[in-house]
């Protein structure tokens, strides 16, 4: 029966990712060097955050959820990751909602990259190697959007070519990522605090010290706060959003059930290393009290300093810094803005394959080439829809209303956590098959249960900071109204298939019965 269910006995991928290459596509998810920017909000809005402490606390709270994910995907290791879980597990219509709304925040995130990639990385790099005129050419939106298209097409043909080569591309774009990052801390670091202030007096015609006692005169504190660190941190948390993404293409990594450990793990330890050495190069080199007094007068007061330009890190660095630094540093975030756009669209192909091999969504959605083993179909729909979502975000004010991704992203991590908690009861067949690191036990209680109730709460704790003002501003109905629609649009098409597959003698729900084949 379960072989007339599925569109065929196998997926038809293949398990061409190691363990290391999914821990770099989880980093790349995680967007290295955005903390460039995302530093800037929570000195700006928490005054008296101590960010490399944030750091420590966005890991420690990763790693609960990383191994409750890494101890699933052992136990379920099939592409869609917690679609899969939930859909089992749960309710179908509840999976496929969750996924639903995951895809459409990636390719909404996905097009408010291509401004990122033009306004803060290549035409910035371009800038400072003299060519001020096309820098100022680039951010034209038809411009822009016609990069975007280029770019789209590019990734859909190199994707097309298989996972062998896509691979390759994360490699490389993580390198080139790591020579500007390592180009940020060699200035920072050798450079210095007091190097810095007479570089930034000598080339703006500003005061170093007189920024700072602006700030505090304004009401910045002067020392470290711990309450503000703790609420800051949701902002390097926020970052590290996607460290277990690799759950999601589990169908194409090698040795699954032992890989995700390493690649969930050893993505939140790498990414948080990083992190904490811009916010610490950041420190040593610009001053600590200097980043905060820019980051305070910028979000919070109106007597900022430096004009149009914002203070985001490796901004700072183009102000003093010779032509050739600055461009390696902006060349690195550059590659950072296109590394995620081309790890998030690998992963929304994944979600469109998974539905289709469940026959929510057409079944040759599935369609695999036997030569690359692409998903080939998959590929062209989700190409053409980040090119719509792209549209979107450059001409019309649609994907601000995205403002409750995290809160979305909360109730999703929660409900995948559900899924965990009942599994070695509901499912034990299934949690018998499971690799020994998974089925331990604490006091007669599964492991994967008591990750999966840390988890939860970390979801709910998640969907509650997405809701606070510091993270999405007002609180605008029409914004809460467009997440619900989000999810009612996955009900009317599960539903409509359902009924569909009824009238054709296949009831959808006896899919959902089965564990798809790997």
């Amino acid at each position: 029966m379960a072989e007339k269910l599925y569109v065929r006995r196998a997926s038809g991928l293949v398990r061409e990712i190691s363990a290391f290459d999914a821990l770099i596509y989880n980093v790349l998810i995680m967007a290295p060097t955005a903390v460039y920017v995302y530093g800037i909000w929570a000195m700006g809005l928490f005054p008296g955050v101590d960010l490399p402490l944030t750091v420590w606390i966005a890991m420690a709270i990763s790693i609960v959820v990383g191994l409750y994910y890494a101890f699933m995907s052992a136990v379920l290791p099939r592409t869609g990751g917690d679609y899969i879980w939930i859909s089992r597990l749960l309710h179908p219509a509840l999976g496929f909602m969750m996924s639903f709304f995951l895809m459409n925040v990636l390719l909404a995130v996905a097009g408010s990259y291509i401004p990122w990639f033009i306004e803060w990385g290549i035409g910035p790099f371009f800038d400072v190697l003299g060519y001020s005129d096309l820098a100022s050419t680039l951010v034209d939106p038809n411009v822009m959007f016609g990069i975007a298209v280029l770019y789209y097409i590019l990734i859909t043909i190199l994707m097309s070519r298989g996972v062998k080569v896509t691979k390759i591309f994360f490699w490389l774009f993580f390198v080139t990522i790591l020579v500007g990052f390592l180009t940020y801390l060699y200035f920072l670091l050798t450079t210095g605090v007091e190097g810095f202030a007479s570089l930034f007096n000598q080339k703006t015609g500003l005061d170093y010290q007189t920024i700072i006692n602006d700030a505090v005169s304004q009401g910045m504190p002067g020392d470290f706060i711990l309450t503000a660190t703790l609420m800051g941190s949701m902002f390097t948390i926020l970052n590290f959003l996607g460290f277990n993404s690799s759950v999601y293409i589990a169908g194409e990594v090698k040795e699954v059930r032992k890989s995700q450990l390493l690649a969930i793990i050893g993505a939140v330890v790498l990414f948080a290393v990083i992190t904490w050495l811009v916010y610490m190069a950041a420190y040593i080199g610009f001053g600590d009290k200097f980043v905060a007094a820019l980051s305070y007068l910028y979000v919070v007061s109106g007597n900022y300093p430096l004009g149009d330009m914002p203070p985001f890190f490796h901004f700072l660095i183009k102000l003093v810094a010779s032509p050739s630094i600055s461009a390696l540093v902006f060349l690195g975030f550059s590659a950072m803005t296109l590394s995620a756009i081309l790890v998030y669209i690998f992963t929304s192909v994944r979600f469109v394959f998974a539905w289709a091999f469940d026959r929510i969504i057409p079944s040759f959605f599935a369609d695999v080439d036997p030569k690359t083993g692409t998903p080939y179909t998959a590929l062209l729909l989700t190409s053409l829809l980040a090119i719509f979502f792209q549209a979107l975000w450059i001409y019309t004010p649609y994907l601000n209303y995205f403002a409750f991704i995290v809160l979305g992203w909360g109730v999703l991590t929660a409900i995948a956590s559900v899924a965990g908690i009942i599994l070695p009861f509901r499912r034990p067949d299934l949690f018998e098959l499971a690799p020994s690191f998974a089925k331990k036990k604490i006091g007669g209680v599964p492991v994967l249960s008591v990750l999966g109730v840390l988890s939860f709460f970390i979801g709910i704790w998640q969907a509650w900071v997405g809701t606070t003002p510091a993270v999405v501003g007002e609180i605008v109905p029409e914004y809460i109204a467009f997440l619900i629609g989000i999810y009612v649009i996955a009900l009317v098409i599960y539903f409509a298939s359902s009924l569909y597959h009824k009238k054709k003698g296949i009831p959808l729900e006896l899919v959902f019965k089965e564990i798809p084949p790997a």
